[in-house]
């Protein structure tokens, strides 16, 4: 399902078109992966574009929180969000929060628990799900940069609990750093589990074309790495990528690189759990 929504976005607008961009580039893949050990038959069920309200955020948010609700009963797991910017993931999750909680793990450059006192933004949709459901949310965040954030987001993130691997543990520790927060979270959480990928966690070089190009950011292969292990330890119900911006990208790589990042993804969850219907 796309959500082509970005009027949340403080920096550089354009994720509305990345729906169309990431769903080209999904399609032009084949199926064989022979690293997963083989061939998954499968396919996505296109659910299309939510009908986004321009300029009318609180419309579009229930439109969009509406629309996820329905995609969870379409009868496939996981359910796959093409963004727009990242304040989708508030309503994307909002169905399975109502369902008795939700454990999340994102991968992102930023905390995403700003408060601002006037406008939208896209970093603030994870303070303000917290700040309505409390204790029913939980998350790890991983490839937080530095310099890239206020320093009262850090303090927020304590105190609501959550698990945060900067980009630089897993510099100095390797991506192992990674994968023993996702197993401590997981022992945590043996519920529901939604991943949402930003796709500035990446370094720039690699993904230039988002919202706010994240220098020194992470690698394509920590990321997969990260991605395949999760989906081997749990099927997540749901799952986004959001921030990409294909008029600023050139050649077309960042949305190739999210686009099998995401594939990669979804295969290992088939491969691992299932088809799921």
């Amino acid at each position: 399902m796309g959500v082509p929504w970005d009027w949340n976005t403080t920096g550089r607008p354009g994720a509305r078109t990345a729906p169309s961009a990431l769903r080209s580039r999904l399609y032009s893949f084949t199926i064989h992966a022979p690293g997963l050990g083989g061939d998954v038959d499968f396919a996505f069920r296109d659910l299309g574009d939510v009908r986004v309200a321009p300029g009318d955020p609180r419309l579009t948010y229930t439109r969009i929180q509406a629309a996820a609700a329905h995609a969870y009963k379409a009868g496939a797991s996981p359910a796959v969000f093409l963004g727009g910017d990242h304040s989708i993931t508030r309503w994307t999750i909002e169905p399975l929060v109502e369902e008795g909680g939700v454990g999340i793990i994102v991968l992102d450059a930023h905390y995403d628990m700003r408060s601002v006192t006037e406008g939208l933004t896209s970093g603030s949709w994870l303070w303000d799900l917290y700040s309505r459901h409390g204790d029913l949310v939980d998350a790890l965040v991983i490839g937080v940069s530095d310099y890239s954030n206020p320093p009262y987001l850090r303090e927020r993130a304590r105190r609501a609990g959550f698990r945060v691997v900067p980009r630089l543990e897993l510099l100095r520790r390797g991506v192992e750093a990674a994968l023993e927060a996702v197993d401590e979270f997981l022992s945590r959480n043996r519920g529901v589990v939604y991943l949402s990928i930003d796709a500035d966690h990446l370094d720039a070089s690699v993904a230039p074309g988002v919202n706010a190009p994240t220098p020194l950011g992470l690698a394509p292969w920590e990321s997969l790495q990260i991605l395949l292990h999760i989906t081997s330890r749990v099927r997540p119900r749901g799952i986004d990528v959001n921030e990409v911006v294909p008029q600023l990208d050139p050649q077309g790589v960042t949305v190739a690189t999210v686009a099998k990042l995401l594939l990669y993804t979804v295969h290992n969850t088939l491969a691992k759990w299932g088809d799921g219907r």
